[in-house]
């Protein structure tokens, strides 16, 4: 079901025209989708966003370990 954007009266997908005021509901539908495909999209980017983060969190921390190694070494020897 969806909402007529002329008269507000709910009609059914099945109906290309609503039958209460004969809108067209085809434009109102894609729209519709066209707005769910852009949030979906803008949720698998954030979601692959969180994952290069994570990432790069993981490559921070053994970078910091070697450094840390490194900075170790370079006082036992000094």
């Amino acid at each position: 079901m969806c909402i007529c954007e002329k008269c507000g009266k709910l009609v059914d997908e099945k109906f290309y025209f609503c039958p209460w005021c004969g809108k067209s509901q085809v434009e109102a539908r894609q729209s519709e989708n066209t707005d769910l495909r852009y949030r979906q999209r803008e949720d698998i980017i954030k979601a692959n966003r969180y994952d290069k983060i994570e990432q790069m969190k993981e490559v921070l921390d053994e970078l910091e370990q070697e450094l840390s190694v490194l900075v170790l070494s370079n006082q036992m020897h000094n």
